[in-house]
């Protein structure tokens, strides 16, 4: 009888231990994407012509028509003022109609926390084509480029370790240990690639590299910048490409921004052969104890990519 409550015994205490082990919260969202899920990647908008439009021949008596299909692969919401799609590389007096002016791109959120996917858009362009057999032309032979000019944003995230004393003797049992922080991308063309942390006694400053890791061109932010960015446009100056403007550096809630350099006066970075690096520092720390704490930044900028397709207008008779 004994053996018999015993080993009821354990098939309830082992059947309670496999309920316990398997138990799942209710009010945990399986779908939430991680901050490190979220934030990576290098591209900002990706475009591409939605299939045959145009068709890889066109006759003068048919319309003119394209799709651009837009996917924000990035974290920055796009669509705001000055976000435009520019259609480019054709004659206009012979495909009319296309407004030279730009198409407004649509509002696409980027990823989030919560929103695992990256967000879809589309902008349409409808023209007319002249009939080219008056212009003695065979064939018109043409590459169309659409060019995508916007504003976007890098947030980073940085853990790092603040030491007030990092050459005391006397305390030798520390938490933490200054180090460089390699970071890789954060769902932006724009990237904080590295932080190195240089501590000092109650100063640490802060190396920052920072890097375009997209495929298109990095330039001013600001609305007057993006009208130039059209292709149909004056153009942006050399002194108006390649550069990011340093929107905000913080640690623990101090602004720090104000030491950084080299800024200009608009708070502007210039970007070498694709990469900058800035010098901040946190200074008056008080205290001999190490502790950990986070330095986050904020990159605002205007992008700008481009996709090409062909296609061929032939006269009707």
């Amino acid at each position: 009888m004994k053996k018999i409550l015993i080993i009821l015994f354990l098939f309830v205490f082992l059947t309670g231990c496999q309920s316990l082990s398997g138990f799942t919260n209710p009010y945990q969202d399986s779908t939430q994407t991680s901050y490190e899920d979220f934030r990576t990647g290098s591209e900002g908008l990706i475009m591409q012509f939605t299939q045959n439009m145009p068709p890889p021949q066109l006759y003068d008596s048919e319309p003119f028509a394209t799709i651009i299909e837009i996917t924000n692969e990035g974290t920055h919401t796009v669509g705001g003022p000055g976000d435009k799609i520019y259609l480019s590389g054709f004659d206009s007096t012979i495909i009319q109609g296309i407004p030279l002016t730009g198409k407004q791109i649509p509002t696409i959120e980027g990823r989030s926390r919560y929103v695992a996917e990256p967000g879809l858009g589309m902008v349409d362009f409808r023209g007319t084509i002249r009939d080219i057999s008056s212009l003695r032309m065979d064939k018109y032979p043409v590459i169309i480029a659409a060019t995508a000019c916007y504003g976007y944003e890098t947030i980073a995230t940085v853990p790092v370790c603040i030491d007030p004393d990092p050459y005391s003797t006397t305390n030798t049992q520390k938490v933490c240990i200054p180090e460089s922080a390699i970071l890789g991308t954060q769902g932006a063309p724009i990237a904080v690639d590295t932080v190195d942390v240089l501590p000092s006694k109650g100063t640490t400053r802060f190396r920052i590299y920072i890097r375009n890791v997209g495929y298109g061109d990095v330039f001013r932010n600001g609305a007057e910048y993006l009208d130039r960015c059209s292709p149909h446009s004056k153009g942006l100056n050399f002194d108006e490409i390649d550069y990011v403007q340093l929107g905000d550096v913080s640690i623990a809630g101090i602004n720090i921004k104000q030491t950084c350099k080299p800024l200009d006066s608009t708070g502007h970075i210039k970007l070498t052969n694709g990469e900058a690096t800035i010098l901040c520092e946190l200074s008056n720390i008080k205290g001999q104890t190490p502790y950990t704490t986070t330095i986050n930044l904020v990159l605002r900028y205007g992008y700008r990519n481009s996709i090409f397709t062909e296609t061929e207008i032939f006269p009707i008779d």
